[in-house]
């Protein structure tokens, strides 16, 4: 088996790039509290910040601080410069009709991951009691 796998990475000529995040959750609640909708303007884009509305019209602030742990995780992986600001909402995390969820960049984001041939970005994210987390694989050619 593992010879398999070993092949099968020696025909691609792809590099992979991890990023991970951890974010508490309480403090996007606390964030969100005190400055309101100008705090989710900030980092959401509306698309994202109606996948995090409830039922009852208010916010999964797990599903808030998960997204965030994705956005923290893909800027580790596109390393911005340390003077370059990246806009939390040039990376939009969306959902399919089958709840999985994806990227889309936008600009600079989506320059910045053609300047690294990053041809893919793959998440994965969850939470639990007060933390949510977030694992991104990155496929460059």
């Amino acid at each position: 088996m593992l010879n398999q796998i070993k092949k099968y990475f020696a025909r691609r000529k792809a590099t992979y790039a991890i990023g991970n995040d951890l974010v508490f959750i309480p403090e996007v609640e606390a964030a969100h509290q005190q400055f309101g909708v100008r705090y989710l303007n900030f980092i959401f884009t509306p698309k994202e910040q109606s996948d995090c509305t409830q039922v009852d019209d208010t916010f999964s602030y797990s599903s808030l601080a998960a997204r965030i742990a994705v956005k923290e995780s893909v800027m580790k992986i596109l390393k911005p410069a340390k003077d370059d600001l990246l806009p939390w909402r040039s990376i939009e995390i969306l959902r399919d009709s089958f709840g999985s969820a994806s990227v889309k960049l936008h600009s600079p984001a989506n320059a910045l991951a053609r300047l690294r041939n990053i041809d893919s970005l793959t998440i994965t994210m969850t939470h639990e009691y007060q933390y949510a987390s977030a694992l991104v694989l990155a496929t460059m050619s």
